[in-house]
């Protein structure tokens, strides 16, 4: 296992927030713009281009999976982890200026060209994705450094989504003010987009020294000789591999503590996606704002977990990171909430919902990841195996599968409520579930999520006996089970 000082340098978590700055910018650059781009620039239904995102973000949990097995199994003298990252930027990059391209193909072939594309866009993602999360949980085992290096990550986050959901909307306006198409200004704008993650997946886990867990001579051996063996006894095929994969899942979904990680994520990931699929919908027909005044209030969202982000690592040390979640999503939904209802639909209504949603995504990707890292020692001290990939792998799985009945649910909304993509202004219908997509439904799946954290029975105290007895474990020492019943 790749440990370094519990204390990590200042290059590390740096690097490490530079290279954060990808995950981000493409998950939001999906989320908020490509079905809105299949609608409104495409022309594809509302429905049929649910259909495409869905199944785009099923395939990234099949490939998540995939992701997560084989980076927890891969040896190399760069680490387990930092040659997926590298290795996939450049296909990374590529498919996602292809996904915002149209080559003027008629419907059928047009909706078969955006779902292949979206297919390998989530073949992708979770390639570099996944080793990236379970790289964190290698860098550091504890509890608080843990948060401290998801501050650096939430920053790069940060830029990440101005880079995705802020700069899209500056650089088509500005495009088409140049003399673009529509067509064209999206392509050159996400190209644009798309040669800045290449430079973050490359440049920034070079700066990152992974501890070599490359085999030696005589373990290169000793595998050849197994999986010889193996296939002597008709095993180590596809098959056979695939079923260890599906063994290791079931085995560490047999964690509770996971399970509560795992459910809270999905909750919230669908408030995430319904509310970042919708906005770019509401500000367009509800509020019939321009794209200058789009770009302040995706500004608004993407700087305001920024702006409070000091208020959690102030914090963190007299405040579980756990209740910090419970408090701060709540806080957030009852904001979003009373703004819904109190205040008639303007400009300013709607910067306010931006900021308390913002604030609500910086709790969410500073706090669930690092207590999903805790869960790690979990595994080891049930099973004393490291399973990083495995465990990040199925957060991403439920994350995916959740963002695809979000976007899926969006679309299917959308169209009985009566949604024209032809129409500049739309029905009262299809204006009123806009709104409603864009913070009641969102508030329900936050303040759910924030019940299964508060339920959840890892905090700072409980996670310091684990960490002891994974220790001891590791020394030899077999621990007592039934004295961690409380989290087991």
């Amino acid at each position: 296992m790749d440990i370094s000082d519990a204390r990590l340098p200042l290059k590390t978590k740096a690097a490490y927030g530079v290279t954060a700055v990808a995950d981000q910018c493409l998950f939001y650059l999906y989320g908020t713009f490509f079905m809105f781009y299949l609608t409104t620039v495409a022309g594809v239904r509302p429905a049929a281009a649910g259909v495409i995102s869905a199944v785009g973000a099923i395939w990234d949990a099949i490939m998540a999976a995939v992701a997560g097995y084989i980076s927890d199994n891969h040896h190399s003298k760069y680490g387990r982890r930092k040659p997926f990252i590298m290795t996939f930027a450049f296909p990374m990059a590529a498919v996602t200026a292809l996904m915002f391209t149209d080559f003027g193909l008629p419907m059928g072939m047009r909706i078969a060209y955006y779902t292949v594309i979206c297919l390998a866009y989530w073949s992708f993602f979770p390639l570099f994705f996944i080793p990236f999360l379970a790289w964190g949980a290698e860098l550091t085992e504890d509890y608080t450094e843990r948060t401290t290096l998801r501050s650096y990550a939430y920053v790069g986050n940060t830029v990440g989504m101005a880079l995705g959901t802020l700069v899209p909307t500056v650089l088509v306006d500005y495009l088409i003010g140049w003399g673009r198409s529509e067509t064209g200004a999206w392509s050159g704008a996400m190209t644009a987009v798309a040669v800045c993650i290449f430079a973050v997946l490359f440049f920034g886990p070079m700066a990152v020294k992974s501890k070599s867990n490359a085999l030696s001579a005589e373990e290169k051996a000793a595998r050849k000789a197994a999986r010889k063996e193996k296939k002597a006894a008709g095993e180590g095929g596809i098959l056979s591999s695939l079923i260890t994969m599906l063994r290791e899942f079931g085995s560490v979904l047999k964690l509770r503590t996971l399970i509560y990680i795992l459910t809270a994520s999905v909750l919230y990931l669908m408030a995430s996606t319904i509310f970042a699929s919708d906005r770019m919908y509401f500000f367009t027909y509800n509020l019939g704002i321009s794209g200058k005044a789009t770009s302040i209030l995706m500004a608004v969202c993407t700087f305001s977990g920024a702006a409070l982000l000091p208020l959690v690592a102030v914090t963190k040390k007299s405040v579980d990171k756990k209740m910090q979640y419970v408090v701060g999503m709540c806080g957030c939904a009852a904001v979003m909430l009373v703004f819904r209802f109190v205040m008639p639909e303007s400009f300013i209504a709607a910067a306010v919902v931006m900021f308390a949603f913002g604030v609500s995504n910086m709790i969410y990707w500073q706090l669930l990841p690092a207590m999903l890292y805790d869960v790690c020692e979990v595994d080891e001290l049930v099973t004393g195996k490291q399973r990083q990939g495995t465990i990040v792998s199925l957060q991403s799985l439920v994350e995916s599968v959740s963002e695809a009945v979000g976007i899926l649910a969006l679309g299917f909304i959308l169209e009985l409520a009566g949604f024209n993509e032809a129409l500049s202004v739309q029905p009262e219908g299809a204006l009123f579930w806009t709104s409603n997509c864009f913070t009641v439904l969102p508030v329900v799946f936050m303040v759910a999520s924030a019940v299964l954290i508060y339920i959840y029975p890892i905090t700072s105290k409980n996670f310091a006996r684990i960490v002891a007895a994974v220790e001891a474990q590791r020394r030899g020492e077999k621990p007592n089970l039934a004295e961690f019943k409380d989290v087991l």
